[in-house]
């Protein structure tokens, strides 16, 4: 098969299609703006599905208005934070996360917090803070590490607390800086309370589950003053943090929650950390190898033409990859469905451009082999029924006749060029002005005569009828050259041929051929001046013409049986 053949066509179409789907695909695949909508729409899912929500730990011991009110203005003498530690040692909590930077020397109160932190013996993690300088690039923003600014107790366990925003400003995405040697405060926290190292996590978006009431909470008052359940931090992560209003406070990509204080979006980070429940986009060759299967595949199923089947598919296959992309985000994964989506409306838009540019070809294709052939209406009526017409080769039942000009050559012998030029083309174009009268198709113009072919675009019942009325008004045409006189004869016949387009890349011409074919052309050579000459058929009967006809077997040059053929003699004379 040749590439450029007809038939190759939709095939390229449909690569074409696939391909270019797959590459704009590919690369909404990356855009920030619809990965990061769709992956706060399955955070928002997961979120509300999950309903009420107690968790165990981290217990939150909130820095808020009433404990300032009541131990003094903010920041607070370090003694106090000494005090909490030494509280909180007794009652036996996992780890103790203090979501607080300590950068400025306190020369009275440093002392006694490092007392404190030294004889803790539960594992204590404070903030560090790093210096990071944020290139952004046209797909994504990178974090450059410059190093961790001075903190004091070098002797404690610390984890940066490092909030990244992305560029809309929200906090999703974690490892906030996947390069940084040192851990987050979540991920040291987590080490120090399980003795275990943090998972690997390379790229995920924070899975939001519960409000911030979910998590278990006492004031900084409460905890120094011992109003408190008994047992209430055993075992559990204590997050000791600041809440006061308009203070460290940060949206995330689940509206929802609103402004949320840092301490617990490091609580958040704790519990995605202990469950593991955060979401993973697909690797990259997952990815690949989904987008390009689906739109492949998606190529193939789509019907030839868009119509509104097509729509069905378009609505059938979005709704499912959307519910799909939200079923596996239920299992904690990222399906890349905003590029699928798009992908599944642009492949169909591709192939009706293709298909429309194709039937413009095609019309310009048929107006090229019909337009001198056959009238204006009927064809309109083959470019209504072009589907009908199939230019590689098809079976179509149809009616064909020769008709020639007897003795036009000794005729034009005595005339000059120019006039014989002009007599013949007078006739001929009388002859064909009448076929396309009837509804037939100018065949080829065979130098003094035609052929003509009945039953394109369709056959119907009248179309014999039509056929035997063009025959009688051409063989009726006698005499109409001045000074001369001239008769034609014509062979007709109908049944199953061959039609399609014939010849090579620089013309081809739209023909019939078949057995009815030859048949009419040998009944031309023995009909008479004034004659049609036919194939008796009974089943026609009814249509042919009211004038007496006669019937006999003729032996015909190049058919091996005898035919039975009918002859309407001296119609000219009957005009």
């Amino acid at each position: 098969m040749k590439r450029g053949s007809p038939a190759c066509r939709p095939l390229l179409s449909r690569v074409t299609a696939a391909l270019l789907g797959f590459a704009l695909a590919l690369l909404l695949a990356r855009s920030q703006f619809l990965t990061q909508s769709w992956a706060d729409l399955l955070v928002s899912v997961r979120f509300f599905a999950a309903g009420p929500v107690r968790h165990f730990d981290p217990i939150i011991i909130r820095i808020d208005e009433e404990s300032i009110e009541q131990l003094g203005p903010w920041p607070w003498p370090r003694h106090l934070y000494a005090q909490a530690l030494s509280i909180l040692d007794l009652e036996g909590p996992s780890a103790i996360g203090v979501d607080l930077l300590f950068q400025k020397p306190d020369p009275v109160n440093d002392p006694i917090l490092a007392t404190a932190l030294s004889e803790t013996e539960t594992p204590v993690v404070l903030g560090a803070e790093l210096e990071l300088a944020i290139a952004r690039s046209l797909w994504n923003q990178d974090l450059l590490d410059q190093g961790e600014q001075p903190s004091l107790f070098e002797a404690v366990s610390k984890g940066y607390l490092n909030l990244i925003q992305d560029r809309d400003g929200l906090i999703r995405t974690w490892p906030f800086h996947k390069d940084s040697t040192m851990l987050s405060f979540a991920e040291r926290i987590y080490q120090s309370a399980t003795d275990q190292n943090p998972p690997i996590i390379g790229s995920a978006v924070i899975n939001f589950r519960g409000n911030c009431d979910a998590f278990p909470s006492i004031s900084f008052l409460q905890l120094l003053e011992k109003d408190y359940p008994p047992g209430v931090f055993a075992g559990r992560i204590a997050l000791i943090g600041l809440i006061t209003e308009n203070t460290d406070r940060h949206r995330t990509g689940l509206a929802a929650l609103g402004a949320i204080p840092g301490v617990y979006l490091h609580a958040y980070l704790i519990r995605n950390l202990l469950d593991g429940n955060w979401l993973r986009p697909l690797p990259g060759w997952a990815s690949l190898l989904l987008l390009l299967g689906v739109s492949g595949l998606w190529a193939a199923v789509l019907p030839r033409r868009p119509g509104y089947l097509t729509l069905l598919l378009i609505v059938g296959a979005g709704t499912a990859v959307f519910f799909a992309g939200v079923s596996a985000g239920f299992f904690g994964y990222i399906l890349p469905v905003p590029a699928l989506l798009v992908m599944l409306f642009l492949e169909p838009i591709v192939l009706l451009v293709q298909s429309y540019v194709r039937e413009r070809e095609e019309r310009q294709k048929i107006k090229g082999l019909f337009a001198k052939c056959v009238s204006q209406e009927i064809l309109k009526e083959i470019l209504l029924k072009k589907d009908e017409i199939s230019f590689e080769g098809e079976q179509r039942f149809v009616a064909a006749f020769f008709a020639d000009v007897r003795g036009f050559t000794s005729l034009a012998e005595d005339q000059q060029p120019e006039q014989v030029v002009t007599d013949i083309n007078t006739i001929l174009g009388r002859m064909a002005s009448t076929v396309q009268q009837h509804g037939g198709l100018v065949n080829k113009f065979l130098g003094d005569g035609i052929m003509a072919v009945f039953g394109i675009p369709v056959w119907e019942d009248s179309t014999i009828r039509s056929v035997f009325a063009a025959c009688k008004e051409i063989v009726g045409l006698h005499g109409i050259l001045s000074g001369k006189t001239i008769s034609l004869g014509i062979g007709l016949a109908w049944g199953m041929v061959i039609a399609g387009c014939v010849g090579n890349e620089d013309r081809l011409e739209y023909t019939v051929m078949g057995p009815p074919v030859n048949l009419a052309a040998r009944l031309e050579e023995i009909a008479d001046p004034g004659e049609i000459v036919f194939p008796y058929d009974q089943r026609f009967e009814s249509d042919l013409p009211t004038e007496s006809i006669e019937v006999e077997q003729v032996q015909l040059k190049g058919i091996s049986q005898p035919v039975l053929v009918a002859r309407i003699r001296g119609m000219e004379e009957a005009q």
